[in-house]
Order: C-alpha cells, then sequence, then structure tokens
C-alpha cells in the first residue's frame, strides 16, 4: 500500500469511528431515561458487510461489557432477515441464547444501503431500565428460568421501509414499566443510527465505495497486526487458573470457573473446560457474554490506540463447553451474567495469562454488590434506580500503576451520574460516598481504596439486593494480596440496620430507610513488601491505609506521630519475613 492509500485508510477509518462517537453524542443528548442521558450504560457501533458476514469496522469508547457482545448479537439479528432487509427496516433484538447477553441489554440496528444491498449497520447496544418480567429493573434473583428474567426480544423490526411496526412497538412499550422513558430512549437510538448513515453516505461519497471498502480493510488488518504482535511477545505455553463464584442465590455455592490460556506465536486460545455445570441461579453466562467478558480480558492488555473492530477479535479463539455455567442451555436464568459470572470470567482469563504476560494483567474487578430500587412518583408514575454510586470502587491494580478511579475498569465507559442529577431526578439523597480505609488489596502496586456509599430514600420504595465478592472478592495479580470482600446493609426508618450476606427479594424501604454499600478494593498487583515505604507512607496519609495495616501488610513500620517511616524498624520487618502475626499487629499508637 502506498503513503498515499494508507493516509487516506486512515482519514475513513478516523471517519467512522468519528461517527460511531457522534452516534454516542447524540444518545447521550436525546435520550430519556438516566441510566443512558446520565449513566451512559450503552455502546455504539458501526458494522459493515462483506462476503456474507458482519463485520465490526468502528466503535465508540462506550459500556465496556458491551465491547464484544455487540458482534454476535448482530450476527444474530443480521441472520434473522437476511433475505428480508429494506432501506428504512430498523431491528431491535435481545435474546441471550441467540446473540445476546442478559434481556435488559438490547440492540438496535439500521441497515444502510448502497446500490440497492444492505452494507454498513450502525448499531447501538444499550441497557434499558426495565424489561419487563416480575421484578422492575431486570434482575430477579429468584428466577428459575430464562422467562422469569424478562421480556425475551427475538430480532424483530421496530420500523419497516421507514414506517413504524405499531403492533410491535407497542408491545415492546407495553410491557416495560417505564415507558415514559423507553419511547424516548429507541428514539434516541435510532436517531444515533440514522446520523452515522448520513455520515457513511458523506464518506462514500468524498472516496467511493471502493476507496472505503480498501480503508476499512486496511483499518481491522492494522488491528489484526498490532494484537497479534502483542501476543508474541508473550511466553508461548499452556497456563491453567481458576476462581469462584459466591453463590448462585438459589443455594449453590463457590461455583467454579476454570479456565486453560493457550499462547501460542501469535494467537492465544482460552478454554473453559473444566468450569462447573450450568447452575439454577441466573449468573450463568451465554456464550455472547462469555466472549465478551474474554475481549474484554484481552483489551486490558493491548496498547490503549488500538482500533477496536473485527481484527482486534481474530487472534483469540474462546472453547466454552455446553452445559456449563460459561455456556449455558436454554432455559437456565441468566439476567446477572454481565455482572456475576462475567466477571470471574474476565478474572480467570486475566489469572491465566498472568502466567505468560505478567506485566500485561490486571486492573480487573466487577463484582458488584447489585442493589436496586424502584418507586412511584407522587403522580403515580414508575422509577427505577439501579444506584450507580454503590457500585463504584474496587479498581485492581497493574504493573507499574496503583488501581485508580471509581468506577472498576470492566464499567470504565459507565459515567458516573452527578450527586445533584440524580436527587433530582429521584426520591433520594446521597449521604454519603467516600473512601474507606484499610479495604485495599496490598502489592508492589496497590488496589484502588473501597467505598462507602449511603444511599437515604425519601419515599416509600422497593429494592432487591444481590451480593457477590463477599467470600470470594477481586483477585490480587503476580503475588498481591486480594482485594477486601463487598458488605451491604438494609436500614429501615426505624434505624435497626440489616447486613445483606446474599440476597433481599423485593425489601420493603420505608421512607428515611437507607442501603450502605461497603465496596470492596481492587486486588494488588506483585508482592506488598516490595512497595517502597514512601508510597505506603502516602497511603496511610492519604486514609488509604491504616498504620497497622503498613506494617502488617506491608512490613512498614509507621512512627509515633503517623508522618513519617521508621526505617529501621521497617528494615527490620522486612528481613524477619516469618515474624509472628502478633507483633506484626503490634503497631504503634
Amino acid at each position: 500500500m502506498s503513503s498515499r492509500d494508507m493516509i487516506r485508510a486512515m482519514i475513513v477509518g478516523g471517519g467512522f469511528n468519528t461517527a460511531a462517537e457522534e452516534m454516542s453524542e447524540a444518545v447521550t443528548r436525546t435520550a430519556r431515561s438516566p441510566i443512558f442521558n446520565e449513566a451512559h450504560d450503552f455502546t455504539t457501533g458501526i458494522f459493515d458487510y462483506r462476503d456474507g458476514k458482519a463485520r465490526l469496522v468502528a466503535q465508540a469508547p462506550g459500556c465496556t461489557l458491551h465491547l464484544y457482545a455487540i458482534v454476535p448479537a448482530v450476527e444474530a439479528a443480521l441472520q434473522a432477515f437476511r433475505n428480508d432487509l429494506h432501506p428504512g427496516d430498523v431491528i431491535l433484538a435481545s435474546d441471550p441464547y441467540n446473540g445476546g447477553t442478559h434481556i435488559p441489554d438490547h440492540v438496535l440496528i439500521l441497515p444502510v444501503f448502497l446500490d440497492r444491498k444492505p452494507m454498513f449497520f450502525p448499531v447501538v447496544r444499550a441497557h434499558f431500565a426495565d424489561s419487563g418480567g416480575p421484578v422492575a429493573g431486570g434482575y430477579n434473583p429468584m428466577a428459575r428460568d430464562i422467562w422469569q428474567d424478562g421480556i425475551i426480544a427475538p430480532p424483530m423490526k421496530l420500523y419497516e421501509k421507514g414506517e413504524r411496526r405499531r403492533d410491535l412497538f407497542d408491545m415492546v412499550v407495553a410491557n416495560n414499566r417505564v415507558d415514559q422513558w423507553l419511547v424516548g430512549d429507541l428514539e434516541a437510538m435510532r436517531g444515533a443510527c440514522l446520523t452515522a448513515e448520513r455520515r457513511i453516505r458523506t464518506l462514500i461519497d468524498r472516496f467511493g465505495s471502493d476507496g472505503v471498502a480498501n480503508a476499512l480493510d486496511f483499518s481491522i488488518d492494522y488491528s489484526e497486526r498490532r494484537v497479534r504482535a502483542e501476543i508474541t511477545s508473550w511466553t508461548d505455553g499452556s497456563f491453567f487458573a481458576e476462581t469462584l463464584i459466591d453463590h448462585d442465590y438459589q443455594g449453590a455455592h463457590d461455583i467454579r470457573v476454570a479456565c486453560t490460556a493457550t499462547v501460542e506465536r501469535s494467537s492465544v486460545t482460552f478454554d473453559f473446560t473444566g468450569s462447573a455445570p450450568e447452575v439454577n441461579g441466573f449468573v450463568n453466562s451465554p456464550i455472547a457474554n462469555t466472549l465478551s467478558f474474554v475481549f474484554v480480558a484481552i483489551a486490558s492488555c493491548i496498547e490503549e490506540d488500538v482500533p477496536v473492530n473485527e481484527g482486534y477479535i481474530a487472534p483469540v479463539t474462546v472453547i466454552a463447553p455446553e452445559g456449563t455455567v460459561v455456556n449455558p442451555r436454554r432455559p437456565k436464568p441468566v439476567g446477572n451474567c454481565t455482572c456475576i459470572c462475567g466477571a470471574e470470567i474476565a478474572e480467570v482469563a486475566l489469572l491465566a495469562l498472568s502466567q505468560s504476560a505478567p506485566k500485561r494483567v490486571g486492573v480487573n474487578c466487577h463484582k458488584l454488590p447489585l442493589a436496586y430500587t424502584s418507586g412511584h412518583y407522587a403522580d403515580g408514575s414508575p422509577w427505577i434506580s439501579l444506584n450507580f454510586h454503590g457500585y463504584t470502587g474496587g479498581a485492581g491494580a497493574a504493573y507499574d500503576t496503583d488501581g485508580w478511579g471509581l468506577y472498576p475498569p470492566l464499567m470504565t465507559g459507565v459515567i458516573l451520574p452527578s450527586i445533584e442529577m440524580t436527587e433530582m431526578q429521584y426520591p433520594m439523597r446521597i449521604d454519603k460516598h467516600e473512601y474507606v480505609a484499610d479495604a485495599t488489596g496490598a502489592g508492589r502496586w496497590r488496589g484502588a481504596p473501597g467505598l462507602e456509599t449511603i444511599i437515604r430514600y425519601t419515599d416509600s420504595s422497593v429494592t432487591n439486593a444481590m451480593l457477590a465478592g463477599v467470600r470470594n472478592p477481586a483477585r490480587g495479580f503476580c503475588g498481591a494480596a486480594d482485594g477486601a470482600g463487598n458488605r451491604l446493609h438494609l436500614t429501615p426508618s426505624n434505624g435497626n440496620e440489616e447486613e445483606v450476606t446474599e440476597v433481599a427479594y423485593n425489601f420493603p424501604m420505608p421512607e428515611g430507610g437507607t442501603i450502605r454499600f461497603l465496596r470492596g478494593g481492587g486486588g494488588g498487583w506483585g508482592p506488598a513488601t516490595e512497595r517502597p515505604a514512601g508510597a505506603v507512607l502516602a497511603d496511610v496519609l492519604n486514609g488509604y491505609i491504616s498504620a497497622g495495616a503498613a506494617r502488617r501488610d506491608y512490613r512498614v513500620a509507621i512512627t509515633a506521630d503517623g508522618l513519617g517511616v521508621d526505617d529501621e524498624a521497617t528494615r527490620d520487618l522486612r528481613n524477619n519475613l516469618d515474624l509472628n502475626p502478633a507483633i506484626l499487629e503490634g503497631a504503634p499508637a
């Protein structure tokens, strides 16, 4: 390829990425529900259609969990209408057993026709605030089958040849508790796709169909070469790891997720053989969700300037035996899969890779203490809050960097809603949202601190709480400590705080009741005794750890005034790693 062609390819590829980002902005600025316009729990992308297959060619930064899940969802939808697509059609789909993850995540697809053929597909994948079913919000811990997770949306045309299909559109809206939000959200998603169509046609008019096709081929090939070059730098071999899911909310505990990562030259295969059989509770992960979390794990190991497209995926193979928790059979429930066991899938993939590419892994943590609340406004209309502020914290460390920020990395595309807007949109007050000490995984680089969040409700409501990461918290990497476990308390207005250890189903929350989240911190990276004493002191001064934890976990002695390092005592502690634990607990007062 000549330098001229290469420059043109970069311009075209950048144009498609810009179009995807403009789609994202369109949704944020025009959607109705706070989960869209505040929390940004969606992802936008553009596909082309080549050789009988849809290819991801551009994607905007969005909810990280959607990064790959968008691909099989589009494939399933296009397969359903392969010979029945027309200009103006709009497809909606959300079927966990046909390209989907969990039911709340819907894809909306608009075909763009060139020369009377569907050639491009702008797509929005978004988490709906509600998706019908027995429980408001779409997370039903009592679900025993997929139909108790919510209303399944097989691929369907909401618009046909530019005209709204009133029968199907009205059916979707009628099965949603927050229809006053949903209609606006659907129109925002469609508007974003129409915006992308205009941008695509502008690029075609400027560079021609062949010029655009060649440029996209180059962009995809470039991403694949970059990813393969990274994998080539890793150690070849097969590397095994396992981790555990706390429970499935139906009585099963310590559910095994196993993975063997095989690195061979420029490719890597993740084999989940050995994982536990599918379970009765809603933590099973359908294959699209498993693929997506493996992709998230790989993406966290690759330089961030690599374009996310079909080439990114090509070097990776996933083996997930059918009938296991990582590839269940219909109709097992899967409603919580994007939290649990998605978190464990990414975690175990990274634990396996840590034996091949230790300096590239880390940062994973997504074991959310999930709790969502629903109620009614004064006019009787319903509201649903996913309580995003309670899920913050828990980011793990990586080589050369401490855990950072509020959201765990697997949610980095999601934006933390402003407290002020949250308090305007819902009958609630955020009484507390701050770091807590001694909840972070110790390491050469430590995980992010844990957080305490207290949400108080100013009107009666109902809360469903689902704990994870209590007995099996976020794992540390390469000799570091795990993060702290999650905790959650519900406090009715009488003040009798009740700790939730696994699940609270339809808990009545009276006016003045509170949810108190104690979010465990992230796991560390590398042995804690290798962390510089000055960095440990800074953590003590910042309130991330106590002087006692500095002594116990890092073998660093803090002076009696709490302002410095006792160098001699620290040398003694680090030169005698087999000290009695009682001595280590003896931090200065």
